[in-house]
């Protein structure tokens, strides 16, 4: 099992045409799951509002790419693909309305696709196995614990309504740490990075009342 982990973020094809079928399919299973009514309220549709499978996806794309701007590229046309056609599967579905789907891409998901483009390149650098590699892994580890700790919260209100997101949130922090990072010197460092950003985020929301 270790094994096909590692293969995941490093070991693996991850040419061109695998790129683009990737994000058809990851769009359009999106679409599906912020489509259906009995995914409403459950970690099934979460992969439609937030960003903790996302996360991998790009990991995933960046780790498996030879040079940091091939992996800038690839991240770049997977959510490029990816975005619009999980939008076109939830107008097909009767979800949104063109004009609303338009509104919330042009808006929204088009600026943070274009953000995807320096950040393929930075997530590519987490395959260095250095200091500077160790601090780019925690920092997405960090998202991942943030948004980890925001599901926790919703079990505790309506349990075990996204449950299952929890677990991908944490389950990603081990995979990434464990299967990424080859010594127990850079995990630990890439733990320290990430609890050091969870805190500071944790803070900054319990001073300012922010929400996720």
């Amino acid at each position: 099992m270790a094994g096909k982990a590692r293969r995941i973020f490093g070991g693996i094809s991850m040419g061109w045409p695998a790129v683009v079928v990737f994000a058809l399919v990851a769009g359009a299973y999106t679409g599906l799951m912020g489509s259906l009514p009995v995914t409403a309220g459950t970690s099934f549709r979460d992969i439609a509002i937030m960003h903790e499978w996302w996360i991998v996806f790009a990991f995933a794309i960046a780790t498996n790419a030879e040079k940091g701007w091939q992996a800038a590229l690839k991240v770049f046309v997977f959510f490029l693909i990816s975005q619009p056609a999980c939008f076109a599967v939830e107008v097909l579905m009767g979800q949104l309305s063109a004009e609303m789907a338009w509104y919330y891409y042009s808006t929204n998901w088009f600026k943070m696709t274009l953000l995807t483009l320096p950040g393929g390149y930075v997530a590519h650098l987490i395959r260095r196995q250095d200091p500077l590699g160790c601090v780019v892994l925690g920092l997405g580890c960090a998202f991942e614990a943030v948004l980890g700790i925001h599901y926790v919260g919703q079990v505790i209100a309506r349990p075990p309504f996204h449950l299952l997101s929890t677990l991908v949130c944490f389950g990603a922090i081990a995979v990434f740490v464990a299967q990424i990072q080859r010594s127990r010197g850079r995990r630990i460092l890439t733990l320290a990075v990430a609890g050091v950003a969870t805190a500071a985020v944790a803070g900054w929301v319990l001073a300012t009342g922010s929400t996720l």
